[in-house]
């Protein structure tokens, strides 16, 4: 009777279980599709239970108008799914998104002694406090949701008199639809398709007694490998025919002989900022060729703050988050983000007092903490990308700052 071996194997560990077996002269067969040996075909030899050599992947999640947040979202969801949620969720406009590097932050935050805390920022260009609201309430479930808040932003993506384009396509969408029938997204599912195992003719070299324990890979499960096999399958031995098999949930236990598995690889954790979420900017603000390339518009004819006024739909977004956040025992830390003086006008400095007074009156009431770093930084044009945004040398700055000043929950929210 042939024996069967089902081993997942990586093309190391398959060459470390030939090696234990002291295969010499293995004479393999050819593939008839591609004329390789079947040790060659690595799509058939599987190195963990998870991956598998064909997939096709399902339909994705309909896009919500905004290109920014189908990719930040399916970035975000993939995380998720590879590490659990983070620690610190960053959310907020461009400003966040290009001002927040969650590399830098977790390193500052480890150097008070918040070691392995975990940050990603689902800054999303053009985002209001509609906007933040609609993630945080109806796109992400409450396993995916942070244990803090990290909300960097200004006064522009609070004006309630202003045209909000960036919710108004979203909830324009094809998402946004299958969101309101109460479908959230989710990352498209391989469907997954078991390669046939392929089988080699042993050869008279073979040795007949058991497996050497040293040609079983660290971390592998063994099954009996008594003298008398009871119960179990002997060992193969010359002539015999071994075929190998990618395990399933469905025959990870063969009983009709040895199972040899990988200790299955750990998710590795996102290691660079760009798969954290963060948009990297390295163009240095200089006034005189800035101004060369773009008009200097005043406060007064800018449409971010058309019609300012902070009661209206952002506001009640705001209030909507708050008592979200509050249900959830999640900390909200509000940034309002660096500027630079040049940006600051009459009509800029009146409502960005207007801004700053009203992000206080949450923290008096002890609904979110507050860190005003607006004008901190006001003459150094080399943190800005332009003169209202950071680029990563800024970004870099103020993550570091924001690592020493953030108090993270220690327990997880409930």
């Amino acid at each position: 009777m042939d024996t069967l071996l089902y081993a997942p194997l990586s093309g190391f560990l398959w060459t470390v279980f030939i090696n234990g077996l002291g295969l010499t002269g293995l004479e393999l067969p050819q593939s008839e599709v591609t004329g390789e040996s079947p040790l060659e075909q690595t799509p058939l030899l599987v190195s963990t239970t998870l991956a598998t050599s064909a997939t096709r992947p399902s339909t994705p999640f309909p896009t919500f108008n905004s290109q920014p947040l189908d990719r930040q979202l399916k970035l975000y969801l993939q995380y998720v799914a590879e590490s659990g949620p983070p620690d610190v969720l960053v959310v907020g406009s461009s400003r966040a998104y290009q001002g927040i590097n969650p590399i830098v932050l977790q390193q500052s935050l480890s150097r008070r002694g918040y070691s392995g805390a975990t940050v990603f920022n689902f800054g999303v260009n053009g985002a209001t406090a509609q906007v933040v609201d609609l993630k945080l309430r109806q796109v992400l479930t409450p396993d995916q949701l942070p244990r803090l808040i990290l909300w960097a932003d200004g006064a522009r993506a609070f004006n309630s008199g202003r045209v909000d384009s960036t919710y108004n396509n979203i909830i324009a969408s094809p998402g946004y639809k299958r969101l309101v029938a109460g479908i959230r997204p989710t990352l498209p599912q391989p469907e997954i398709a078991t390669p046939p195992p392929f089988c080699l003719r042993l050869s008279a070299g073979l040795l007949e007694d058991n497996l050497p324990e040293d040609a079983l890979p660290e971390g592998t499960l063994k099954e009996s490998r008594s003298s008398s096999f009871s119960g179990v399958t002997p060992p193969p031995t010359k002539n015999q025919q071994l075929c190998i098999q990618p395990l399933d949930e469905t025959n990870r236990f063969s009983p009709s002989g040895w199972v040899i598995q990988a200790s299955p690889l750990p998710a590795k954790p996102a290691s660079s900022p760009a798969a954290l979420g963060f948009n990297t900017v390295t163009t240095r603000f200089n006034p005189t060729s800035y101004f060369r390339q773009y008009p200097r518009v005043p406060g007064s004819y800018d449409a971010d703050y058309r019609n300012f006024t902070l009661q209206g739909s952002q506001s009640a977004a705001m209030n909507r988050v708050i008592r979200f956040a509050r249900s959830r025992r999640i900390p909200i830390v509000f940034v309002n983000m660096p500027l630079t003086q040049i940006y600051f006008d009459s009509t800029r400095t009146y409502h960005e007092q207007q801004f700053r007074a009203y992000i206080q009156r949450f923290a008096n009431y002890g609904q979110l903490t507050f860190y005003d770093y607006g004008q901190r930084w006001l003459n150094q044009h080399h943190y800005f990308a332009d003169p209202s945004h950071l680029n990563q040398l800024g970004a870099a700055h103020v993550s570091n700052q924001l690592g020493q000043d953030l108090k993270l929950p220690r327990t997880p929210a409930k």
